[in-house]
């Protein structure tokens, strides 16, 4: 009963907020603000300062910034905000029923910069495991591509790209679109993204192995008039293609060579052979032989 008659009565208590910027000026980034903390008395019951008073110092009181009057010196801009003459903003973010009797320090300074923006590529972030016999059919995507990065040109210049949150794929049968978020790189003060996540596609299908008989084409500096023949005249390519594409699996769509002068560099007489040319929907896994002989004939 002594406790409950004590706290309704009124007592004067200071208590101590951090402050942070709801919005900035135009163009400019906060980079130093000297009172980032105020302490505000205010008359309260003592059931609203230990049920809501207290709970709400936990959070920042925010302070619109955006029509500061800035002072420019040198690169720096400066700004200063009278608390005084911002009681009903501070009011409006306090649990109702408090009375304020102070608050300090009577001005907030403020540090800004001129902010730069790049537009810098987004870098997925995925691990992907696939079912058995499925696998990527086409490169990942993320949609968009790059993002427009707003902070200090120091920090900008120092970033490549912006990684998006990581995730783990597994027994991946099918395509996939999910929204992935943007991971902001931690500089001080923080650089802002134009959006603050990516869409992430990837393009899945069922895969076999396929084997085509392409010939060789010698690359040599032989007399002009001159023949040649290489042993084997063909070779075998294994290659892994998707199911949906098996059809327009085509010998005259590879390109396969061997060029003579590896032998200069080589004591065996075969010539090792590349493949220079090959169908963007699949992938050359083997070559059987990768190595062949060749004969002039004059």
């Amino acid at each position: 009963m002594w406790g409950m008659i004590k706290l309704t009565h009124d007592y004067d208590v200071t208590v101590r907020f951090k402050v942070e910027a709801a919005s900035l000026p135009k163009d400019r980034i906060l980079v130093g603000n000297p009172d980032s903390v105020i302490s505000i008395t205010v008359r309260a019951k003592g059931l609203d300062y230990y049920s809501r008073l207290l709970s709400a110092q936990l959070k920042p009181l925010y302070f619109n910034l955006n029509d500061l009057k800035l002072k420019r010196s040198g690169d720096r801009y400066t700004g200063y905000l009278r608390t005084s003459r911002n009681t009903r903003l501070i009011l409006d973010q306090l649990p109702s029923g408090i009375e304020i009797l102070s608050i300090d320090p009577d001005t907030l300074h403020f540090i800004f910069e001129r902010s730069f923006s790049k537009k810098i590529a987004i870098r997925p972030d995925v691990s992907l495991k696939f079912s058995r016999q499925y696998n990527l059919y086409d490169s990942i995507t993320v949609i968009p591509d790059s993002v427009l990065v707003s902070g200090r040109k120091e920090i900008l210049d120092t970033l490549r790209y912006i990684s998006t949150e990581n995730k783990s794929y597994t027994n991946l049968n099918k395509g996939l679109t999910e929204k992935l978020r943007l991971i902001n790189p931690g500089f001080y003060p923080p650089v802002k993204f134009s959006v603050d996540s990516a869409e992430l596609r990837l393009s899945v299908e069922k895969f076999t192995e396929a084997q085509v008989e392409v010939p060789v084409e010698l690359i040599h500096d032989s007399p002009s008039g001159s023949t040649y023949k290489t042993f084997p005249e063909k070779l075998t390519l294994t290659c892994l293609i998707a199911m949906k594409d098996y059809n327009r699996l085509d010998p005259s769509l590879f390109t396969v060579v061997a060029n003579t002068d590896a032998l200069k560099e080589s004591s065996d007489r075969r010539i090792p052979v590349k493949v220079i040319a090959a169908p963007l929907f699949i992938k050359v896994i083997k070559i059987e032989p990768d190595k062949v002989e060749y004969l002039i004939i004059k």
